[in-house]
């Protein structure tokens, strides 16, 4: 399997807004504005998170008049339960991973650049 899909698998669910979109539509189908209102975060915040969800197929929609509601894809539904089941099992060993502390804090670079390494820019006349 490839590792780039897993990545971006988990990446897509790792974005706190898409998974809380993807926890709402767990409960029942919809509406973009129902999905905002609910979540109390901005509607445009809400369509980018959903077309992100839409392209890699965690969510599927359809037309109810004029507007579209939103529902989770089906097939994702076990899938979730069994990371669930998977993390109810394994909560304790993930919050003491140490590897997972030391990725998960901020590091910052320090260092001076040699303004030789700079590009060169041409002045105007």
């Amino acid at each position: 399997m490839n590792f780039r899909l897993y990545r971006e698998f988990f990446r897509a669910l790792a974005n706190q807004t898409r998974f809380a979109i993807v926890q709402l539509l767990r409960e029942k189908p919809h509406y973009v504005n129902e999905i905002a209102e609910e979540l109390r975060i901005d509607q445009s915040r809400v369509s980018h998170n959903l077309a992100c969800l839409l392209n890699c197929g965690f969510v599927q929609c359809e037309w109810r008049g004029k507007n579209k509601v939103y529902r989770l894809n089906s097939d994702l539904v076990p899938i979730l339960s069994g990371i669930e089941k998977h993390l109810a099992h394994f909560a304790s060993a993930l919050d003491s991973c140490e590897v997972l502390e030391r990725e998960a804090k901020p590091m910052v670079l320090v260092g001076k650049i040699s303004p030789a390494a700079l590009p060169k820019t041409r002045r105007r006349k």
